[in-house]
């Protein structure tokens, strides 16, 4: 930025370890911005808006449209009252020590501390919406037990205009539901000054009595330009591309302010009013033009110039409500002031002296009365250039007028190399050769410019040698001891309610910042695959965790292990260790049954140690080296797999190598051998009922699933149940229909009631 516009104002702060801290930055827009709008501004903070989790800082104004517009953006390593002093004083710097006449902000300390020092002349106000949401819970317990209290206390902040009506309003409320000694009611009161509009009436505010429009350039910020993720130099641009949008906006209801539009009433001073102030600023207006209609006008009997203005439905619910506002309209002198002062506070015009105009049929408004911040020629012209990207050349050529030149040549080939296949290949390969010319082009440009850094590393590398010789020969030399040259990323920042304390930042226990966001992987013609990240591996591979080939073979293995030890209640917890190992792991492009395969006889542990992990390894590795060495004996082989294994004991080898009886490796040569082994010990032919377990009763006793004797009796309990069940509901059905036979109110129902009787 600062290449395109000299006039890009940054400046940053470093700390004894040379990490960076602060940073305050301005582009040349703002800051032309500011000295036509910066009369008053909001200042407000937000969080998780960049990778190292700084506080963002947006100093936010109002232009002449009502859109807000942003001076300022800093970074601040804390929120203390240093760190607020400097970038205050940076505001101040870049924008040549123009104070704003009010500074809207919000009950922190140490910005309260910082800001009489930075800017005595600045008036400095509390954001209304921030107390009340301060004192919300003891207020909410007030409204709970005086149902009319909220109401009431509302019309007090909102209706008041002056200060003696808000002190006399305030008694009233506290009198007549004895609030004497409740504490939110005495800190309210106590703060009045710094959040009542009553009290300043006569500073200009330019509509803003809260942070509002901080709160929500903040929203824009973080809901469509800037995420935790980001970098510092991919969050730089994205603020840059949001200042952007900003200006684009501002130009779009520029162009529509030059539009015709008609006046409601043929009063000159409302042609007048149309044809100064912008769209958005009118129709501000002209709505309360159409609600000063609604006021009666009578003349003072002390002063003929003065008018009493009171509305045609007056409400007595509140006895300290001002009815009637005196309006000086002097036509001779060219004064018209109000008792509210709302001129004086926003600029622009109240319903009480609109009402005098129209009863004074006046033709034209004096010009002192219309202030140029809400014209339609309020942008000046600064001293500097207040673009923030270069629009004209180094010969002073439009870049904008050589693109519509060259946009026209170009459909001009494209539509008469479309008609033929002979004009098409001359115009495809014009502009082949057109863009072969232009690509060599930049690299002649790229080598001239590596050649002059070249040159300017020799010419520096001299001036130190000869520096060297100068301070040899006792020739006293400039120092070059320059601060930021090796700027470190800046810390994790605590913010304000973060448990982490700065002791525990010392030692190393400081959160750690956020990732950030992965590259996306390409295809074979090096494109991105997608846009979107993975949420079980963290990629950008073109699919999403539903379809995440680490999330299907996680569900698979999750299977197997359910099927060998049964659903438990940690089998979430399982699935979530098994995602995690497969997320750090890569996953080939093989089937997934033979990744089953060799992971079906990995044991489950519930400790997740990378130890236990690589003694897991270990026992694998040893199964498969005993495997191929084909050792005849087996209990040589036994006693070398009888280490840590799996959970569960195999009720066959007696071992935990996360196997049970029907799937162990070696229950043919164990039987074989206890066969022999009751051979030789009694004498008779003993031989084992079968080879394959149960899937009910999980036995080994020569019988499948179908024909066992458990799933049999379960089948006939089950048969029972429902024969019962259904037994019950004929009986019950049974009786419904008796009963609607005799509540029955059919006509030959009737007729035998009549014959009885």
């Amino acid at each position: 930025m600062k290449k395109e516009n000299e006039n890009f104002f940054y400046d940053y702060k470093v700390d004894d370890e040379n990490r960076l801290e602060n940073v305050f930055w301005s582009n040349a827009s703002s800051r032309a911005a500011y000295a036509d709008f910066g009369d008053c501004i909001t200042f407000d903070t937000t969080y998780k808006s960049n990778k190292h989790h700084l506080p963002l800082a947006v100093f936010v104004g109002v232009n002449n449209h009502l859109q807000s517009t942003i001076f300022g953006v800093a970074l601040m390593g804390n929120e203390s009252e240093e760190s607020f002093k400097w970038v205050f004083s940076r505001f101040l710097e870049c924008m040549g020590s123009k104070q704003p006449i009010c500074i809207l902000t919000d009950q922190c300390p140490a910005m309260a501390k910082a800001i009489p020092k930075i800017f005595p002349r600045t008036l400095h106000k509390f954001c209304r919406w921030h107390i009340m949401n301060k004192h919300k819970d003891p207020l909410k317990k007030l409204y709970k037990l005086f149902p009319d209290l909220k109401d009431q206390l509302t019309a007090i902040l909102n209706h008041p205009l002056m200060p003696s009506e808000f002190e006399d309003a305030w008694k009233a409320l506290i009198e007549k539901y004895n609030l004497h000694d409740i504490n939110v009611m005495i800190n309210l009161w106590a703060e009045r000054k710094l959040w009542i509009s009553a009290y300043w009436k006569e500073v200009f505010c330019a509509r803003m009595t809260s942070t509002q429009r901080s709160e929500s350039m903040n929203f824009v910020l973080k809901r469509g330009f800037v995420t935790e993720r980001d970098n510092l130099h991919i969050f730089a641009k994205q603020v840059n591309n949001c200042v952007q949008a900003r200006h684009e906006a501002e130009n779009a209801e520029a162009n529509a302010s030059t539009g015709t539009r008609k006046t409601v009433t043929r009063y000159g001073f409302e042609a007048q009013v149309m044809d100064k102030y912008t769209r958005a600023v009118y129709s501000v207006f002209r709505e309360r033009q159409y609600h000063s209609t609604a006021f009666r006008i009578k003349t003072s009997q002390d002063n003929p110039n003065n008018y009493l203005v009171h509305h045609y439905n007056q409400s007595k619910e509140f006895a300290w409500s001002r009815h009637e506002f005196r309006v000086l309209a002097d036509e001779a002198e060219g004064r018209y002031e109000c008792e509210c002062k709302l001129w004086e506070h926003t600029g622009l015009f109240c319903h009480h002296v609109i009402a005098v105009f129209e009863h004074l049929r006046l033709d034209e408004i004096p010009s002192k009365y219309i202030l140029q911040r809400y014209t339609k020629d309020a942008v000046t012209n600064p001293d500097f250039n207040r673009r923030d990207y270069r629009t004209t050349t180094e010969d002073g050529t439009s870049i904008e007028y050589r693109r519509t030149i060259l946009y026209s040549e170009a459909v001009k080939i494209i539509n008469k190399g479309c008609s033929s296949e002979a004009k098409f290949q001359i115009a495809l390969s014009a502009f082949r050769d057109a863009n072969s010319r232009l690509d060599n082009e930049d690299a002649e440009l790229e080598n001239n410019e590596d050649a002059e850094m070249e040159n300017n590393e020799q010419s520096s590398n001299q001036d130190n040698t000869t520096r060297e010789t100068g301070s040899q020969n006792n020739i006293p030399q400039a120092e070059n001891n320059d601060p930021y040259a090796d700027i470190q990323p800046p810390l994790v920042a605590i913010t304000k309610g973060s448990k982490t304390t700065d002791a525990a930042r010392k030692n190393g226990k400081c959160k750690p910042p956020v990732p950030a966001r992965p590259e996306p992987e390409l295809d074979e013609y090096g494109r991105p695959k997608g846009t979107r990240i993975c949420g079980t591996c963290n990629k950008i591979d073109g699919h999403n965790s539903r379809t995440c080939k680490a999330r299907q073979l996680a569900k698979k293995l999750l299977e197997t292990h359910e099927k060998v030890y049964g659903p438990t209640a940690s089998s979430g917890n399982i699935k979530v260790r098994i995602r995690n190992l497969l997320a750090r792991q890569h996953i080939p492009e093989t089937d997934d049954e033979e990744k089953l395969d060799t992971d079906e006889g990995e044991c489950f542990e519930d400790e997740t140690d990378d130890e236990e992990y690589e003694q897991e390894d270990e026992d694998e590795d040893i199964t498969e080296q005993e495997e191929t060495q084909n050792t005849p004996d087996v209990d040589d082989k036994l006693e070398n797999l009888n280490k840590k294994g799996g959970q569960r004991k195999c009720s066959v080898c007696n071992l935990r190598l996360g196997h049970y009886a029907s799937t162990c490796p070696n229950k043919e040569k164990i039987l074989q051998q206890q066969i022999i082994e009751r051979q030789t010990s009694d004498g008779a032919i003993v031989k084992p009922k079968g080879v394959k377990a149960c899937g009910t009763c999980n036995k080994i006793r020569g019988h499948n699933s179908r024909s066992c004797e458990r799933r049999q009796l379960e089948e006939q309990l089950l048969h029972l149940q429902s024969t019962e069940n259904d037994s019950n509901t004929m009986e019950d059905r049974s009786k419904e229909k008796k009963n609607r036979k005799k509540t029955q109110t059919t006509p030959a129902a009737i007729r035998r009631s009549t014959r009885k009787r």
